[in-house]
């Protein structure tokens, strides 16, 4: 397989990825007043902000293991 075969692979596999909308990016939303994060309202919903963070470590760390992917297919022999 040549490298435009590989670069059509990963763009075909890339477009199913589907949208990720990330609670972290929903609470500074929804808890942002004139410009300012509301941390008063944050504390309220800790649980909230906790999980928002965990989810974002995981998708923040699942995606450096597909650009490390990604990165490692440039490298591949040609005769592979």
């Amino acid at each position: 397989m040549n490298e435009s075969e590989y670069i059509e692979r990963v763009f075909c596999a890339l477009k199913k990825v589907p949208p990720k909308s990330l609670l972290i990016i929903e609470l500074a939303n929804r808890f942002t007043k004139d410009g300012e994060l509301d941390f008063i309202g944050l504390t309220e919903v800790q649980p909230e902000v906790n999980m928002a963070c965990a989810e974002a470590k995981m998708y923040g760390a699942h995606t450096l293991v597909a650009v490390d992917t990604l990165k490692r297919l440039e490298a591949m022999p040609a005769d592979v």
